[in-house]
C-alpha cells in the first residue's frame, strides 16, 4: 500500500483528501486524513457502529451537525463523534475548508475513500441529486463500499441496511465487481 497516492481527488467537486497517517502505517489502530472540501459539499447524515471520528478544524469554517446538533468548527477546534451517533457535514462558505478526520480503529475506511475517489476519477460512479453524493454506477458496489465505510443512514432500520448492502456486498463478491475495486487499494 505504501506505493499508493496519499492524495485522491473527487473530479467533479475538486474534494481533496491527503492521508495523514494509513491504516498500514499506524497497524489499523487509526486512520488520519486532512480534508480540503470546496464549497457547497460535505455530507448527508449517517452513522457508524465500528469507530470513532474525530475533526479537527485547520482552516475555514465547517458546519459540523452531530446528533442533531449544528455548530461550527473553526481552526484548531476539535469535535468528536462516538460510535453510533448522527452526523454530517458541509462547507457553507465561498472558500475552501480544511480540517482533518481521525478514524479510530482505522478498519477500511481508507479502502472506502480510495474506492470513492477512484469511481468518480474512472467515470464510474454518477451524481444523486438528493443525496449531493456520487455513487457507483453498478449497484453492487454500493454494497461493498457500504460495508467498507461501516455506513449506515438514519430513520431507516439498520438491520435493513445491513441485509440490503450486505446482500448487494455478496452478489459484488459473486459476479467479480468487488475485485474490480482493488485497483485503488492495492
Amino acid at each position: 500500500m505504501s506505493e499508493l497516492s496519499r492524495v485522491v481527488i473527487n473530479p467533479r467537486t475538486g474534494e481533496k483528501v491527503t492521508f495523514l497517517k494509513t491504516m498500514e502505517e499506524t497497524n489499523g489502530e487509526f486512520l488520519l486524513f486532512r480534508t480540503d472540501l470546496p464549497p457547497a459539499n460535505g455530507i448527508f447524515p449517517h452513522y457508524h457502529t465500528q469507530f470513532v471520528e474525530s475533526f479537527t478544524g485547520l482552516e475555514g469554517n465547517l458546519e459540523l451537525t452531530i446528533d442533531g446538533k449544528k455548530t461550527f468548527l473553526k481552526e484548531g477546534e476539535k469535535a468528536h463523534v462516538p460510535e453510533g451517533t448522527i452526523h454530517s457535514f458541509w462547507n457553507p462558505s465561498d472558500k475552501v475548508v480544511s480540517f482533518t478526520v481521525e478514524i479510530r480503529p482505522a478498519g477500511t475506511f481508507e479502502h472506502f475513500v480510495r474506492c470513492g475517489y477512484g469511481l468518480d476519477t474512472d467515470g464510474r460512479s454518477f451524481y444523486l441529486p438528493f443525496l449531493q453524493q456520487d455513487i457507483p454506477k453498478n449497484i453492487l458496489l454500493l454494497g461493498t463500499l457500504f460495508e467498507m465505510g461501516e455506513f449506515y443512514v438514519p430513520h431507516v432500520p439498520r438491520g435493513l441496511q445491513k441485509v440490503m448492502f450486505g446482500l448487494l456486498a455478496k452478489l459484488s463478491k459473486w459476479t467479480g465487481s468487488a475485485k474490480t475495486l482493488e485497483k485503488y487499494y492495492t
